[in-house]
Parts: C-alpha cells; structure tokens; sequence
C-alpha cells in the first residue's frame, strides 16, 4: 500500500484541520522557507472571530495523495488548506512560480477549501523592486505607496466585500475565486483571472452543496453524477480553449506590474521575510476562512434527503461497490449512517465534539445493524477521539499569541441553525450547532470515561484488525490508544497496544519501517521501559543499513545507535571513574559499543571510532574475555595509528560532545605516594633566637572554626621539597590484561608550581602482582605543588587520569610545600669509616662516619673535608656536638674545632672544596677506685657532629639543611693513681707528695716529667714518684 503511515497520531488530530505548506520555484533558499515554515507552524489554535470556539491546525510538509484519499473515512485526514512559499525577482519568473503553485493545487484540489501562494522578492502590489544606480536599494526594497499605507494586496472593494461576509473582516485574505461547492480558489493565471467573473456576495454566503457537480470533497456511487462529469469535461475543454485564446492578447498588452485584479486575495506579496509584517494576522484570516467553510458544511443537511443520499467509501472499498444495487435499503442505511459518521467528523473539526459524541452514537445505531464493520470501528474510533478531547483538553490559552473569543452567544447560534433548516427543508433528525443541546444535556454526561476509552479502542483494533487494507488504520490507532493511556499513566496497558503494533504486518518502505521502530522505542520510552526503547532504536539503526535497503545510511544508524545507548545504561559522560557494582548488561553493552564504533568506521570518522573504542575498554575490560580484549586491542593500536589521536572532547553533528576518556584503570593504580627527601636533604628551618611571642590566654570553644581548612588541609603531605631537587613518586599497579603492558610514556600531573618531568617507560608484565613504578619530577621554583594525578601513553591513548577518578584513592590531590634552593654538600673524615654504630635522636641525619682508638689523655686531629656539590653558594655552616646533658661537658673538650677558621673559609661556591680540623682527646679518670675496677677497662664513646647549613635564596628565606657525622672513640686507660701521700719537707712552706702509679695499658710506657725526666713502666708495673 503506498500510504504514508503517519507515527504521530493521536487521538486530539481529530479534531485538527491539516494545512500543507510547501515549497514552491527554485528561488527560494532552504534557509528561508525553514525560517518561514516555523513562523507560519506557531499558529496550531487560532480563535475564530465571533465563534466562542477555536480552530485547532495541524500543518504537514510533505503529504501523499493517497492518503488524503482517506479523508472520507476520517476527515481530519484530508488537506483542506494549501500554503505555498516561493520567491522572484520579475514578472517571468513569477508566472513560473505561479503554475508550480497551480500544479500543487491540482494535486489536492479535490479536497482544498482554500490556498495561498506566499511570495517573497516582490513589492505588496506585485511590481518588481527598483535598485537606484550605482547603490543597492537601501533596506533590500523601496516601498510602494501600498505598503506605506500598510494595506494589503485586495482593494478597498474586496476589504469591503469581506467585512460583510460570513467570516467576518478578513483583509482580503479570503480568495474571492472559490468555487460554490468546495471554496477551492481559482486555478487561473493572473492574466486568465482578469477575464473572471467575481462571485457575488450572497454565493460566497451559501453551504456547500454536495450535487452532482461536486468538487471532489466526498466520493459518490452514483452513475448520474459519472454522466454529469463527462459533460463537465467537455465544457471546461471549451470553456478553457476560450480563455487560452484571450489569455495571449492579455499577455501582449500586459505592465510589467502584477495588479491586485490579476493575482487575487490568494497571493500575498513582500519584498523579503523581514518585511512580512503581516504575515501572522494573514494566516489567521486564512485559517478563519477555512474553517467557515467547514461550518458551512457541517451545517448542510442535504445528505438526509432520500434522493440525495450517497454512499462514502474508503479507498479500498471503491472497487466492491461497482454495480451494486444502490436501491436496497441496506445501501441506504450504510449510506446514511456513513454519512453521520462523516457528520460527526466535521463537527469534531468545528470544536463540538459533544455534539460529535451523538453524531457517532446515531451513526452506530446505524451500521451496527447491516454489519458495516470498517465504518463501526471508525465511529467507536471518532466517539473516543471526542471523549479524549472532552476529559483531557488543550490548553489553547496557553499558546503565544492566541486569544478565545467568548463574543458567541447561544442564541446567536440558534438562528444559525434555523437558517439551515430553511435551505435544506425538512429535516427528520435535526441537530443544532450543539450549544443549545450541550448546554442542557452537558458534554460531561455524553463522554466515556477514561477506562471506556480504553475499552472501546479495543474494539476499534478488532474491527480494523478484519481488513487487510486497513492495516494503517489499525496502527494508527494503537499508536492512539498507547498514548492516551500515556495520559492516564496507565503503562501496562500501553505496552499492551505497542505490541499490537509489531504484530501488525505491513508492506512498507525502509523508511517507513525505521520511523515505525524509532515510534516504538520513543513510546516505550515515555511508558518506562527504557530497556525495550532502546532495543527498538537500535533496530531501526540496523534497518537503515540492512542488506535489502540499496542505500545505506550509515550516518543514520550512528545517530540511532548513538540514541540507544541510554537505554542499554550506558552513559557516555559517566566520567572515568569506574564504580564497583555495574550498572546495566555487560554482553549487550559491548554489542552496542561494537556497533557503534564499526559504523562510526563506516563513517569514515576514525577520532570518533577511537573515542568509542577507548570508552569500550575503559567500561567493560573486567567483563570481556581474553579474545575479545586483545581484538579491541589490536583494532584501538590500527585505528590510532591512522589517524592523530586528540585527548579534548570531540563535537558530533548532532552536537553531542564526546567526553575525552581516560584508560584509569589500565594499568590499575593501587597505591600513589608522594616520597620525601632523604633526611640530610630535607629543609629544615633555622633556630630562631627571638622571643616568643605571647599569644594571650588559651580560650576554649566548641564551635569547630576553621573546619573547611583543616579540610583543605587533609592531602597536604607534612614534609617540605626543595626546588630544583628531584622528587620521586612510587605507584603500586597490576597489569590487568592479558598479554605484557608496554606504557611508552608516565608523567606525573602538577598544578601550581611549574614542575619539569621525568617520564617513565615501565613494561608491566602480563596479569601481574603489584609492581613498583616510579616516576621523578624536579619543581622548579618555591610555592605550593598539587599532584593531581599522572599520564599514560598506552596502545597508542594519551590518558589522563586523575588521583580523584581512581577507584583505589580515597584522595583529590596531594599538596606539598617546596622551599627555595639550597645548597648540598658531600662531607668525609680521614678517620677509618666505623663497622656499626648506635641509632640515636638525629643519628637518621649521619651521612658517613670515623672510628678512632685513644687511650686516657691522648689527643688526635683529624682534617673533616665538606664538598659544595650544590648549585648554591654554601654560605652559612654550623657545627654542633649531639650528646645529652650528662656528658655534655666532658664532650666539649674531647671534641673541639676553630670556629674563626670555618667562617674564613665561607662562603662556598658550588664544587668547591673546604676542611676544618677536628682535635679528639681521651677523656678519662686517673684515679684508682678501691670498690670499682672501672677506670681500668676500656671504653666506647659515640657522639655526632652535626652540621647545618644553608645558603641562596633557602638562606634568605630561612632554611637549612642537616647532616651529621658519627664518631665511635674506643678510650683505653693507661696509667692510673694506686696512692698519694704528702710528705714533710726541710722548709715548713713546702712538703713533697708521693704517687704509686700503676700501667694498666697493657703497653710499655714512658712516662716524661719535670721536663727531661722519665718513667719507663712494663705492663702492670706500680712505680712510685715523688715530687
């Protein structure tokens, strides 16, 4: 069936009266016809002046005549009115412009009330705009004097004619060519229209009649009007050689000019769609005029005659009823409760669905009876077309632009009614307009309730569901039924009709059957079953490219697919963050992706299909299997090696921005820390010798102040780096896929401070435990420093992945304060280094160290040598003996250096060498203690030098550095007091003391007194001196 089956139908279209508008010559841009297509589509429900009712439109581009062939069977299906833009610049091109415009009235004039050709590039009275020499006119036109005024194209006596019409004052808009039957405007050229007569006033007043001569509205069996249209044929044939014959001498005597006399009220000129002022007060007298005409034939009751009374079919029904006996009385009642049927239709159309409501009842009381099936179901159709607009209307007041008119009275409608009755005569069943009635009776009373509607559409899709031919019947109204149920929330049962849709088999166009589908999913969308929309849409994305469609629309399938994702749970601005529990269908999620990657490669958009396959791996790696991954592999390494990969975001043509996506979990990072420095490395500040400042009394407080900086504070690690140092980062990470992870490039991401890289190249191998991976970075100057996370360079991907995207982090950021330069310096003694010794307070500053062996009182200089292998000067070095307060006296005399000479030798430039001498003297006790023995056994001294140092811009700034050397001083005894005794001497003022003097070295000493003399002791020996 070649009928266009139209998807978005619902049951409010019955009462719409469809306008076609289209696009006329070969002038006129897309740009301005789309700009005036949605000027002109704003106008969906006009007021009609004097009515209290309003018009509701629905405007179409492209409609087929096949299917306004079913406007017998439904009338909201027929076009009854036609807009046609075009443009011209002269008289030639006009009348061009003007047979395409015939042409399309020819195509629907069977069914057209009336029509406007709209035409831009002309002035308002039709001349051609005048450019002044040498400049382009100023404001694209130069206005007539009809357009100063403001005035339309019709004459003071059309404005006039038209005021006193039915339609009330409509400015000329109203075509003064309609024929008397069916208002359809006059097909002549402007030059035929001259030679026109102009209806008079009380035709253009009078119904339509449907006699023999009827344009076309309804379709007859009857052989008397085929006879009457045979003789009609040959008129016209005279009627129109006549005219061709005067047409030529018009032509030849014709102006350049376009009078209002030859182009009529249905054309509307303007210089451009800027100047259409107008425009919108035209179209809502156009839209007026039709629907007078539409109340003029609601009102008509000819059809109840008897000797008038013909038969409506619907197209397929035509051929059924050739020579049929039209004078059983079954034929007369399936004539006249289709023509109640169609009674109800108009009525529906003219804002009276109570009234409708009885039409339908009375037109199945009718045909129930003679089994008219088909009709039965349009009229239960039609009862819950109106039931639906009655329980659930349009808000009309709520439309830009549109105002109700309440000016119609009752009464004004009863006269009316009485008027109809006096043209058409006796009427056995007479309705009024439906405002008496309905206003006794109440519309509320006559509709069906929601759950009959319902009801009833299932009894509408039994009966279609009887016709082969009426398959697009029967689809349409599911598609209605689903969506009142919509409004009603009523899902389940919608679901219920959408499936009656996919059941229904139809032969149709690839077209038809990918609008079919994309139907489907939107409606299931809005019922809740995200899932099944997005199965439907993928499967019209498959339609458009199947083997039997000849072309393949591979742009269209990436758009549906791209529209389906959503259903399938899939979101392609999730972030890169992956969470724990997966949301959605693992196995289908790649199906769809595959898809969608394979026709953006179709596509010829290889940065698309590399986007597309990154976010596959990235979201679905620990749900595919070991082939599939190294396929996905394989094809990302091709696909980024033909094209530059860009880590932005990416714009489609739908405008969809594609998020950058980061490989975050390939490799899985577990661990990310930020090392310190070594400890003689780390800044440390310098000893300040001011006073402390008293702050005043310590004042508690509940309330938790500065709470949003201890927050800010959480990540900031709590040791300090040092500029133009390295600092190294350790990440632990596991290689999740199959084969060996080769990562080209590891970089670490810094805000703040500039910092200069080191990447790092680890191959990471193949389903791997944790691996240490470490990657350096020398800030460059003093400030804060925030890790924000690393890059990755991997099968060809730049990813960035952020500390906060990481599943495995709890952190944002990480925070370190960097100092400014200081120098570093390397220091060594000409002491042997010690084996081992004691781990104390800074013992983690010791950077080397020097053992020594002296026995009691002995004394030793050792030459400490400090290298500035920095790039600061060393400008300030202080040297600090570790001990703690018991020992610190008898430390300081068996360690001592020059001071003066160290800060002679300042400051130091980097690589320069310096050396102070360090003097290590045996301490120890001579005295031999009878009750301990401890004088007489060696000891082991340990202590630590230490130095701090700084210098630069560190110096300035109040840093410094600390390391320190360890000394292990073993001290032996040598030679120890047994006994003293005082003995007299000669002279009372001088006595002489006696000394046993014992070697417990274990050594021969020599023992040097009074300068020259000595004493030679043997191991042990107890020698006496006297002095």
């Amino acid at each position: 069936m070649s009928s266009i089956i139209d998807y978005g139908q619902s049951a409010g279209d019955h009462q719409t009266i469809l306008l076609l508008v289209r696009h006329t010559g070969s002038q006129l841009s897309a740009k301005k016809f789309t700009k005036t297509w949605e000027r002109v589509k704003k106008h969906t429900c006009v007021s009609v002046p004097g009515q209290s009712r309003s018009a509701w439109i629905k405007y179409k581009r492209f409609y087929p005549a096949e299917n306004n062939e079913w406007g017998d069977f439904q009338a909201h299906r027929k076009a009854l009115g036609l807009i046609c833009v075009g443009e011209c610049n002269s008289r030639a091109q006009f009348d061009e412009l003007f047979n395409s415009y015939k042409k399309v009235k020819e195509e629907y004039a069977g069914s057209l009330y009336n029509s406007r050709l709209i035409v831009f590039g002309l002035n308002r009275d039709g001349t051609a705009i005048e450019i002044s020499d040498g400049n382009c006119a100023q404001d694209g036109q130069v206005k007539t004097e009809s357009e100063q005024t403001g005035t339309s194209i019709c004459g003071e006596e059309d404005e006039k004619d038209a005021s006193e019409g039915v339609g009330g004052s409509e400015e000329g808009m109203v075509s003064s060519t309609h024929s008397e039957d069916s208002g359809v405007t006059s097909d002549a050229s402007p030059t035929e229209s001259m030679l026109d007569q102009t209806p008079t006033l009380q035709e253009t007043q009078k119904p339509a009649k449907s006699d023999e001569n009827d344009g076309g509205q309804i379709t007859f069996i009857s052989t008397k009007s085929k006879r009457t249209s045979k003789k009609d044929v040959s008129n016209s044939k005279a009627e129109t050689a006549t005219t061709s014959s005067v047409k030529k001498k018009a032509a030849s005597t014709s102006s350049n000019s376009i009078s209002k006399d030859a182009t009529g009220a249905e054309v509307a000129f303007y210089p451009s769609e800027n100047d259409a002022t107008d425009l919108d007060d035209k179209l809502r007298e156009f839209i007026t005029s039709i629907f007078y005409v539409l109340e003029g034939k609601r009102l008509d009751r000819s059809f109840e005659r008897q000797d008038r009374m013909q038969l409506l079919c619907a197209p397929f029904e035509k051929k059924d009823y050739v020579g049929l006996d039209t004078d059983t009385k079954s034929f007369k009642k399936k004539c006249q409760g289709r023509l109640r049927k169609h009674l109800g239709d108009l009525c529906l159309q003219a804002g009276l669905p109570g009234e409708a409501i009885l039409h339908y009842q009375t037109a199945m009381d009718i045909l129930r009876p003679i089994n008219d099936t088909l009709w039965v179901g349009g009229c239960i159709e039609g009862l819950c077309s109106a039931s639906v607009i009655m329980t659930y209307p349009r808000n009309s007041s709520a439309l830009p632009g549109l105002r109700r008119n309440l000016s119609l009275s009752t009464k004004r409608g009863s006269s009316m009614m009485n008027e109809a009755k006096l043209r058409t005569g006796s009427i056995k069943h007479s309705f009024s307009n439906g405002l008496d009635d309905l206003a006794n009776s109440g519309e509320g009373k006559t509709a069906l309730n929601p759950d009959d509607i319902i009801e009833k559409y299932r009894e509408v899709l039994s009966h279609y569901s009887k016709f082969k031919h009426a398959g697009i019947i029967e689809m349409e109204a599911s598609l209605k039924a689903c969506r009142v149920l919509i409004v009603q929330s009523k899902y389940l049962q919608a679901s219920d009709f959408l499936q009656n849709v996919i059941y229904i088999n139809l032969r149709i166009s690839d077209e038809d059957t990918i609008n079919r589908y994309c139907t489907l999913s939107q409606l299931y969308c809005d019922i809740g079953f995200h899932r099944k929309a997005a199965f439907f849409k993928r499967i019209a994305a498959m339609q458009s490219v199947a083997p039997q469609n000849p072309k393949h629309n591979w742009a269209q399938c990436y758009a549906l697919l791209l529209q389906a994702l959503e259903g399938y749970n899939i979101a392609l601005d999730q972030g890169p963050k992956i969470h724990d529990e997966q949301s959605g269908w693992p196995v289908l999620q790649a199906r769809v992706l595959n898809e969608l990657i394979f026709s953006a490669r179709k596509m010829g958009n290889v940065a698309v299909a590399v986007r597309h396959t990154t976010f596959l791996l990235h979201l679905l790696q620990p749900y595919l299997s070991v082939t599939e991954l190294r396929e996905i592999t394989s094809t990302l390494q091709q696909l980024s090696s033909r094209s530059e990969v860009v880590s932005q975001s990416l714009a489609l043509d739908n405008g969809l921005i594609l998020p950058p996506v980061a490989l975050s979990n390939i490799p899985y990072v577990k661990s990310f820390k930020l090392m310190p420095l070594r400890p003689h490395l780390q800044p440390k500040k310098l000893d300040c010798s001011t006073e402390k400042v008293d702050t005043g009394p310590f004042i508690f407080t509940p309330l938790l102040l500065g709470q949003t900086d201890s927050q800010d504070n959480m990540n900031k690690v709590d040791f300090n780096l040092v500029a133009g140092d390295l600092c190294e980062v350790q990440l632990m990470v596991v290689n999740p896929m199959p084969d060996e992870l080769n990562i080209t490039q590891m970089v670490l991401l810094t805000e703040g401070v500039e910092m200069e890289g080191y990447p790092a190249n680890p191959i990471i191998p193949a389903q791997s435990g944790p691996c240490l991976v470490k990657i350096l970075g020398r800030p460059k100057s003093a400030g804060d420093l925030a890790l924000n996370g690393y890059q990755t360079h991997v099968f060809g991907i730049k990813s960035t992945n952020k500390l906060r995207d990481l599943p495995a982090l709890s952190m944002k950021e990480l925070v370190v304060s960097v100092t400014p330069e200081l120098p570093q310096i390397q220091v060594s003694t000409e002491l042997p280094k010690a084996a081992s010794f004691l781990s104390g307070q800074d013992s983690v500053y010791v950077v080397t160290s020097g053992a020594a062996v002296l026995y009691t009182g002995q004394s030793l200089e050792c030459l400490v040598k400090v290298q500035n292998t920095g790039l600061q000067p060393l400008e300030l070095l202080n040297v600090h003996v570790n001990c703690n307060s018991a020992e610190k006296d008898d430390l300081k005399e068996m360690f001592t250096w020059n001071h003066d000479n160290i800060c002679s030798q300042l400051p130091l430039q980097p690589n320069g060498i310096m050396g102070f001498g360090l003097c290590l003297y045996g301490m120890g006790d001579f005295l031999s203690h009878t009750e301990s023995q401890d004088n007489s056994e060696p000891r082991c001294v340990e202590s630590l030098l230490r130095l701090d140092y700084s210098g630069g811009p560190g110096l300035q700034a109040g840093y410094c550095r600390r390391c320190a050397i360890n000394f292990t001083v073993d001290i032996h005894p040598s030679v120890v007091f047994l006994s003293w005794e005082s003995l007299p001497s000669h002279s009372c003022d001088h006595c002489y003391l006696m000394f046993d003097l014992q070697n417990v070295s274990g050594q021969e000493l020599h023992l040097v007194y009074n300068t020259n003399q000595t004493l030679i002791f043997t191991p042990n020996q107890v020698r006496r001196y006297v002095r």
